[in-house]
């Protein structure tokens, strides 16, 4: 299975594991606890040396992943996000990658149900240029609440109902 810890895939997750591991403080024999794959598999799976590491199964990788508090979509946006390990350490890019990534997973189901919802539709109404201006949308929809919130605070902070 290419880009799971084979270095000729495209996304190598083991080193996002070994972070994620080292964030939690999971060493491999607690990892193992959580998962059920021995720690000797583990080793193997995640060894930090490409060359030297076995062949990881999606049901392995999701495991992993699932007994680290995190899972597959997830581990993919992160690295398409933050490709270098450094850009990894913001609490604020944490909260607003799970925030999206819960968004996003559940959205084509909700999209599916209310175009089956709606009479006549045969699915060629929808068109993949929308992508686009619908990620605009949604871009400019968060930054509006964020600058709302922060106006909020200030508001507050300035307020004499805070001052003792």
């Amino acid at each position: 299975m290419n880009g799971l810890g084979d270095p000729a895939g495209k996304r190598d997750y083991v080193p996002l594991i070994l972070r994620t591991m080292a964030e939690t403080d999971t060493a491999q024999r607690k990892l193992a606890g959580r998962t059920g794959i021995s720690k000797s598999r583990l080793g193997v799976l995640l060894h930090r040396d490409p060359a030297k590491r076995a062949q990881m199964t999606v049901g392995e990788f999701e495991t992993i992943l699932h007994a680290l508090g995190t899972n597959i979509v997830q581990a993919f946006i992160h690295l398409e996000t933050f490709p270098h390990a450094e850009m990894t350490s913001d609490d604020r890019h944490a909260a607003l990658m799970a925030m999206l990534c819960e968004f996003f997973v559940s959205l084509p189901k909700k999209l599916i149900e209310v175009l089956d919802a709606l009479d006549g539709l045969d699915g060629s109404e929808v068109r993949k240029e929308w992508a686009l201006p619908l990620q605009k949308a949604v871009i400019k929809r968060v930054a509006d609440e964020v600058m709302a919130v922060t106006e909020r605070r200030a508001r507050l902070a300035k307020s004499d109902e805070f001052h003792f």
